[in-house]
């Protein structure tokens, strides 16, 4: 009996080795097949709503495409989805909330199938799809393929997909594949035309012509390689790159338009090439003419650049950054949500003691957002030194809020009124402020201004500076906290420990435990100072030059943005590039990351007031009670 067992258990043992071997060889037979077929592995999942407590704070609408769809118009901003009837707003999914947290780029809608779908591209999530019910998200595995910057309806229910680096797909709404071994490794910018005759746009690299099956190279006869916009009909098509479109025939030079013209979008209407422009509005040129600008409609001083052009009822609409308006006439026909903020990318909050919000911007200026005035109104400040805004802090004692700037340190009254700018003419070492910090030492009360080329010390005896003469362990200056009347300077090259303006130390890689010398960040606890870095995260600095890392960002490189730490009676908080926020409860040795609800994985700026905190992205502006967060 036992070697009958035997002889059974050994017969079992050879046939399931064989179905193994069987089933590994038609598992690696399978996967040799998708690759040569050009197939890609994706994952398809419905998108729900997230029960996050985040909550925007007058969402950026910074307007992308627009597309009519299911009776409705839809547009896509950068950080969320709005859907109009009759030019009112009905419903808004917003990017973090209701969507993955990263950009939306553009819109198409997929026809041919028995249930018409909207197309959502977006930058770094891969395609959602919106059936007029329900959301999915398309997402390659690859992460290189998830970066979608064009999308072309095509035959049959088919959806050509353009990536930023990795291709050029083909589309079902389940699958993904290759279009041709040809653009394998193309760095698509824009799409037109058809599977017959496409037209495909590259960053750098000109444009190419697919057309029964053999694709041509265009790039010599373009003004730039990098090509921003294609339009396209039958053989014909015109390129439009930042100084000027070519019209082309059956991928032939035909002849040059508009020379010097950045045309950002491009359409053909009604025997006319329609240009969206960075800064002339738009430009119309009648086809059958040789003119070189024909007629141009203005959207008026400080009009946003036209970003996209579409079709809607066999009538042509402009984009721009707040509005969707009909051509020519120029007319709205949706509007961004009242007081939205003026741009996405935040690099500076501060809550006032007043209520007001304070959003500086990163290449747009600065808004102040007033709860108490009339529809919670904004105001917007954007000039040669209101541009690109780092820093914003608040001396309520002397009724004065400080922006750092690229361009100087703007000063506001307490009304919210600029008032005076300093720079290098008035005694600054530089014009460029990284950070700015308040101090008052019994009856004197002074500003410490960071710069790239040392510290301005600004009190009632006038302004002094230390640099790298005085024993700045670097000069270029990115952070500034206090601790117990030690004022400590993270730079470029270690942080320096400075009383009565006398520098007492400096920490680099050299002399203590640091990883990193480029300090981004900093913010005090008590006596506790901690320091965002540039690929280490965050470290706990002791007096003596020794450092505490969590474990949290001992073994993954973190990078904490310039000035995006925030200390609070409750927590430490930190804005990283790739991860979201770190949280560090008071009390507490262990770090952990916050994503969900945050409309970007890259934080930028915090501030908190009264209980509720304000988190600044690089793709919007969020808030949550504290308690919520920190239970």
């Amino acid at each position: 009996m036992a070697l009958l067992i035997g002889a059974l258990l050994a017969v079992t043992a050879v046939v399931c080795a064989s179905v193994y071997i069987r089933v590994r060889d038609a598992l690696s037979e399978a996967s040799a097949a998708a690759a040569k077929s050009g197939i890609v592995a994706v994952s398809i999942k419905e998108l729900q709503s997230s029960a996050s407590a985040f909550e925007p704070v007058a969402p950026t609408a910074d307007f992308r495409s627009v597309a009519a769809f299911d009776g409705n118009l839809f547009v896509c901003g950068r950080s969320g989805l709005f859907q109009y009837r009759d030019g009112e707003l009905r419903r808004t999914w917003t990017v973090g909330r209701d969507l993955p947290p990263f950009p939306l780029r553009t819109l198409a809608v997929r026809t041919g199938i028995s249930k018409t779908e909207l197309w959502v591209a977006t930058e770094r999530a891969g395609i959602l799809i919106y059936d007029g019910v329900r959301l999915r998200q398309l997402l390659p595995d690859d992460a290189a393929l998830r970066q979608v910057t064009a999308l072309l309806p095509v035959r049959n229910g088919r959806v050509l997909v353009g990536t930023a680096d990795s291709g050029l797909y083909l589309s079902d709404g389940k699958s993904l594949r290759l279009f041709h071994p040809q653009f394998a490794k193309t760095r698509v910018t824009a799409l037109a035309g058809d599977e017959d005759a496409l037209w495909v746009g590259t960053r750098n690299e000109g444009a190419w012509f697919w057309r029964g099956g053999q694709a041509l190279h265009v790039l010599d006869v373009l003004p730039d390689a990098n090509v921003l916009s294609i339009a396209a009909r039958e053989q014909r098509a015109w390129i439009g790159t930042a100084i000027g479109v070519t019209e082309l025939t059956s991928g032939a030079l035909t002849r040059r338009l508009a020379d010097g013209v950045f045309a950002r979008a491009l359409a053909e209407h009604n025997g006319s090439l329609w240009i969206g422009t960075i800064d002339q509005g738009t430009v119309s040129i009648p086809i059958a003419t040789h003119a070189a600008l024909r007629s141009r409609w203005d959207v008026g001083a400080g009009a946003h650049p036209i970003v996209a052009f579409a079709e809607i009822d066999k009538h042509l609409v402009a984009v721009d950054e707040s509005s969707v308006r009909a051509l020519p006439s120029g007319s709205p026909i949706v509007t961004a949500p009242d007081n939205s903020l003026t741009n996405g990318h935040v690099t500076g909050i501060h809550a006032d003691g007043r209520g007001r919000l304070w959003v500086g911007y990163f290449d747009r200026g600065l808004d102040i957002i007033d709860p108490q005035a009339h529809a919670n109104s904004l105001t917007h400040f954007e000039d040669d030194v209101l541009f690109c805004v780092n820093r914003i802090k608040e001396d309520p004692d002397r009724g004065i809020t400080a922006v750092a700037t690229a361009n100087g340190l703007a000063l506001f009254n307490a009304s919210g009124q600029l008032k005076q700018v300093l720079d290098r003419d008035h005694g600054l070492v530089a014009n460029h402020v990284t950070d700015v910090l308040f101090r008052r030492d019994n009856e004197n009360r002074a500003m410490i201004v960071g710069t790239p080329a040392g510290l301005s010390f600004i009190d009632d005896a006038g302004i002094s500076a230390v640099s790298g003469f005085q024993g700045l362990v670097n000069n270029h200056v990115y952070t500034l906290a206090d601790v117990s009347g030690t004022l400590y300077a993270g730079t470029l090259g270690g942080i320096s420990a400075i009383r009565s303006g006398i520098v007492q130390a400096s920490f680099t890689t050299a002399n203590s435990q640091l990883r990193q010398n480029w300090i981004t960040a900093s913010a005090s606890a008590g006596r506790r100072l901690y320091l965002g870095t540039y690929g280490s995260g965050v470290v706990q600095l002791e007096r003596d030059g020794s450092v505490i890392t969590s474990p949290a960002f001992a073994k993954q490189r973190i990078e904490v943005n310039p000035n995006a730490m925030l200390a609070t009676a409750r927590a430490i908080y930190a804005g990283t590039s790739c991860c979201g926020m770190a949280v560090l409860r008071q009390g507490d040795e262990r770090w952990r990351f916050v994503t969900t609800g945050l409309p970007s994985l890259n934080v930028t700026a915090f501030d908190e007031r009264g209980g509720e905190l304000y988190v600044g992205t690089d793709n919007g502006l969020v808030r949550i009670p504290e308690n919520s967060l920190l239970p």
